[in-house]
């Protein structure tokens, strides 16, 4: 199954959707007279080199150059075994297999004579491998490129918006194997969701619950026993082909609070579904509150760097939190129904 799953299928990412991306990217680069555009990627920051390249690393880290004109650079200190795969899936990077991607990245500016180069999220860069580009290539400058790479994914192409649906059946799907009267442990809860989500083909799926809503809406990873209350809620975080989403849900026991929750639920899809581009989300949801709830906290997080999912805006922190024509956010919303708390996530368009 894994393997099927890591495999490149050209149908749902084009060729010539990369060669777009890589575009974009490289009209950002000369827009800031730039020489070259560096992303770190590993297990837990894939999607910036996922986004331009279509590959998503397992097991190691590397670096991805985007120079200014010819393929981009793929180095990795995974084995030369599975360079092969690599280019499999990576259909538009040279690749480079050493045990100092920094060194060969650094190499290659110096080679191509670059001066000027953007890292995404520098602060965030190992420093062995910031120590590794600057040894081999010590006339360049290495400036933050997070800003510029952010405005680029302020939009997504058709063929993401396809491969975050096709994430989001999955989530949905995992959430609906949970029945409030037949489940009665959070661990058990759990395990039903992950295993839906992963052999309907998630590449990854991290579920959290909140087991009992009325104590505490922090959502905890569950392994063993834990009993759910009247009212829990589940969340199932959910990739699918590098692209990921957040689906949360509240569940009842009770046959009263079940209405309660179904009603909310409707709300929700409704007022999710109707996110306008340029509008900020949370003045959204604030207009359109269902009879008798608070607003209690809500959060929109996006793709916009080499984490899956960033915090974007939320009501604690506001920030940019307008979508484009074309934008894309996880909205995740928690609100208070007659002294009952109620939790809710969900893909949103713009």
């Amino acid at each position: 199954m894994r393997r099927g799953l890591m495999a490149r299928d050209e149908s749902e990412l084009p060729q010539d959707v990369l060669a777009a991306r890589l575009d974009g990217l490289r009209a950002a680069m000369g827009r800031d007279r730039l020489d070259g555009f560096v992303c770190y990627t590993n297990l837990v920051q894939p999607s910036a080199v996922t986004y331009l390249t279509g590959f998503t690393p397992y097991w190691s880290d590397g670096l991805l150059l985007v120079p200014r004109s010819g393929a981009p650079v793929f180095a990795t200190a995974l084995s030369k075994r599975v360079a092969g795969w690599i280019a499999s899936t990576n259909p538009v990077s040279e690749i480079a297999c050493t045990p100092k991607p920094g060194a060969a990245i650094g190499t290659r500016l110096a080679a191509q004579g670059a001066r000027r180069v953007a890292v995404l999220e520098l602060d965030r860069l190992p420093g062995g491998l910031f120590a590794e580009i600057i040894g081999a290539a010590p006339a360049v400058e290495l400036i933050d490129g997070s800003a510029a790479f952010a405005t680029l994914r302020r939009r997504i192409d058709t063929a993401e918006r396809a491969l975050i649906e096709r994430a989001d059946m999955l989530a949905r799907t995992a959430l609906m194997q949970i029945d409030p009267a037949q489940v009665a442990d959070a661990g058990a809860a759990a395990g039903l969701a992950e295993k839906q989500a992963r052999l309907h083909g998630a590449e990854e799926a991290y579920i959290a619950v909140a087991p009992n809503l009325a104590g505490d809406r922090r959502m905890i990873r569950v392994s063993g026993p834990l009993p759910l209350a009247d009212r829990f809620a589940l969340r199932a975080t959910v990739a699918y082909k590098g692209s990921w989403v957040r689906r949360t849900r509240t569940f009842a026991k009770d046959a009263a609070a079940q209405k309660a929750v179904a009603r909310t639920d409707a709300w929700f899809e409704t007022v999710s579904a109707s996110i306008a581009p340029g509008r900020p989300i949370g003045a959204h949801l604030a207009a359109q509150m269902p009879a008798g709830a608070t607003l209690t906290d809500w959060m929109a997080e996006s793709p916009i760097g080499s984490y899956p999912l960033e915090a974007v805006a939320s009501a604690r922190a506001p920030g940019r939190d307008d979508l484009p024509d074309g934008g894309f956010a996880v909205l995740t919303v928690a609100l208070e129904i007659g002294g009952t708390p109620w939790l809710g996530a969900a893909p949103v368009f713009a």
